[in-house]
């Protein structure tokens, strides 16, 4: 009963090993706790569920019974390089869509007067109506404007990139090749099936979801595990820090107030109850370093409070009061 009842709970967890692809590309250790794997993906199915039903409504109060990418970009227009990365993916996407139609028909013809510039020809600019300069009927066209965005767009995957290249400087080739696998790692890339199944879409929509909408639920989902891990991960260190200056004090400073005392140990008794029995062990041995000294542990990866913690401090963005005549309100959650 147990074994069935354990069989069907790890049933609905269908991205375990795209997530622990991802948390890998992001910092995390190869190999991620099951456990906080399992966290993560409930977590963003939560916030996928939440995005596409906040769609739906915004959709509805358009007129509209089928969702559009604007929707989407309307819930996340306070994030401003977020919206920037997903208009410049939008935008390319159709750019390798229409390449990919003209290879098919043989139609090599390229117009002469762009020839000169054929990214600027190519890419379709998306228009939100919701900007000032797209609520006039002649909208005067700004290349300055376009090229700033597309430099800000740009800016973040050029820190990735950066970033990569530093991880991967001193990998073999075979650690290579296991790497530039897990970049690839999609919630919705050749899995449309899957990702409606594990969203249960057909339980609150109407309405099938096309293609582009799926593309940018991939795109929101690699961006809510990145920054899920990217916070997790500094939480550690800051607690691993916290922890190890404690055990300095403590070491160093024989004698201590009694004030002092009770914040050490307040301090140490915080930053080691996040950590694994194994981690606090290695912690309260002395560091001894000689010249026959073993290699240094690896790194232990993220636990569950870790992430916790990420998903707390994601959530305290400040949110409008909206019911002045008291009373219970439905809680809003703040998009990863």
């Amino acid at each position: 009963m147990d074994r069935t009842r354990e069989r069907d709970r790890l049933a609905k967890y269908k991205y375990i090993t795209e997530i622990q692809q991802m948390m890998y590309v992001f910092g995390e250790v190869q190999d991620p706790l099951p456990e906080t794997t399992m966290l993560i993906e409930d977590i963003v199915r939560s916030q996928v569920i939440e995005i596409i039903v906040m769609a739906a409504a915004q959709a509805q109060r358009r007129g509209s019974r089928f969702m559009a990418a604007e929707d989407f970009i309307f819930l996340i227009r306070h994030d401003r390089t977020k919206v920037l990365r997903l208009k410049e993916y939008l935008s390319w996407k159709d750019v390798r869509k229409k390449v990919k139609e003209r290879d098919e028909t043989g139609d090599d013809i390229i117009d002469d007067a762009n020839a000169d510039k054929p990214d600027r020809a190519n890419k379709v600019k998306i228009k939100l109506s919701w900007e000032l300069a797209n609520s006039f009927s002649d909208n005067i066209v700004d290349d300055d404007d376009d090229e700033e965005e597309m430099l800000d767009a740009q800016s973040d995957s050029l820190k990735r990139l950066r970033d990569a290249d530093e991880v991967t400087r001193r990998m073999t080739r075979d650690e290579y090749v296991h790497y530039s696998e897990c970049r690839q790692a999609s919630f919705t890339f050749r899995k449309n099936k899957r990702f409606r199944d594990w969203a249960n879409m057909s339980a609150y929509l109407d309405t099938k979801l096309n293609d582009e909408i799926i593309d940018i639920l991939g795109f929101l989902t690699f961006e809510m595990v990145s920054k899920l891990t990217e916070s997790a991960l500094k939480i550690k260190r800051d607690l691993d820090k916290a922890a190890i200056d404690t055990l300095c004090v403590t070491d160093g400073a024989p004698k201590r107030s009694g004030a002092l005392a009770a914040t050490a140990t307040a301090a140490a008794a915080a930053a080691t109850a996040v950590d694994s029995p194994s981690e606090q062990q290695a912690k309260s041995q002395p560091a001894s370093v000689s010249l026959f000294s073993g290699p240094p542990t690896a790194r232990s990866p993220l636990q569950v409070q870790h992430v916790q913690e990420a998903f707390r401090r994601l959530q305290r963005a400040p949110q409008p009061i909206r019911n002045f005549k008291g009373g219970l309100t439905r809680t809003r959650v703040s998009f990863i």
